[in-house]
């Protein structure tokens, strides 16, 4: 342990380029995340989010991202720089931001492990998280999949900071309950390249997706409407698969909770398969 000289606080812009660099060395265990969306991140005012830093003799060493909620609170992110694992650094920086929740009244934690991550696991099992549900990553080749065919639909592109939340719809993941509010903020200062694919019946808003196009097309957030919510993501299904193959992307990701039985059997169905899960950790703070 080092604690007596670890210094914990409130990340700052300048601290961007280092937490970068640790999140890069730490890929295996976390979600990629671009160098702009993390400078638009820390640069966020907001009472939603926290990033909190470790500093070892005047070095950010590690750090800590969480997005609040209401009453709840999402772990995006812990990670610590290789030189400096084992030390209780993770610890530290868990331990902080757990107590800076209690203090504004958060009840309970969540956050998601990747299942290839089991030090992770293991790390947040030992400090009273548990088991709460499964993420599915389902994937497939784009030119191998069958398209569902859903008639009445119109189906629209946009870049992810022309789309505002129009009507209330339905995440097809839990952590996107947790994690869109402050999405939705971040992207006020973000200049990456995220699409988005909206489907309409009529001039209702019922799916929308918002995915990464590089050669594959990672979608990261999947919304449909609470009005015959299969038929929607049928027709967001569609869409997604038009949209990538006219732009020459190989391969597409969806997340799905696993509990949303016919979703997942949608996408079976059209040829998807499961690549991955993510279990999905919870705590209650006293």
């Amino acid at each position: 342990m080092i604690s007596g000289n670890t210094v914990l606080r409130n990340a700052r812009a300048r601290d961007v380029n280092r937490i970068f660099e640790i999140h890069l060395s730490s890929l295996e265990g976390l979600d990629e995340e671009d160098y702009e969306w993390l400078k638009a991140l820390i640069n966020t005012r907001s009472k939603r989010k926290k990033v909190i830093v470790a500093e070892v003799g005047g070095k950010v060493v590690g750090f800590i991202i969480a997005y609040k909620h209401r009453h709840l609170t999402y772990i995006d992110s812990l990670a610590v720089d290789s030189e400096y694992r084992g030390l209780g650094i993770g610890s530290l920086l868990l331990d902080c931001l757990e107590k800076a929740l209690v203090r504004e009244g958060i009840e309970e934690v969540f956050l998601s492990v990747k299942d290839r991550n089991l030090a992770a696991l293991n790390f947040y099992l030992k400090r009273g998280y548990s088991f709460k549900g499964i993420v599915a990553l389902l994937g497939a080749c784009l030119r191998n999949l069958d398209k569902p065919s859903v008639d009445g639909y119109r189906v629209e592109r946009r870049g992810v900071n022309n789309v505002m939340k129009m009507i209330k719809l339905r995440p097809t993941t839990w952590w996107s309950t947790l994690t869109e509010p402050a999405d939705r903020m971040i992207y006020k200062g973000y200049n990456g390249c995220e699409e988005a694919v909206l489907v309409y019946k009529g001039r209702k808003l019922r799916g929308l997706a918002e995915y990464s196009p590089e050669d594959e097309m990672i979608v990261e957030y999947v919304a449909i409407s609470y009005y015959k919510p299969l038929e929607a993501f049928k027709a967001l299904l569609a869409g997604l698969i038009s949209v990538g193959l006219e732009k020459g992307l190989e391969y597409i990701v969806i997340p799905v909770d696993a509990s949303k039985e016919k979703i997942i059997g949608t996408l079976v169905k059209a040829g998807f398969t499961v690549k991955a899960t993510e279990y999905m950790l919870a705590k209650e703070l006293s």
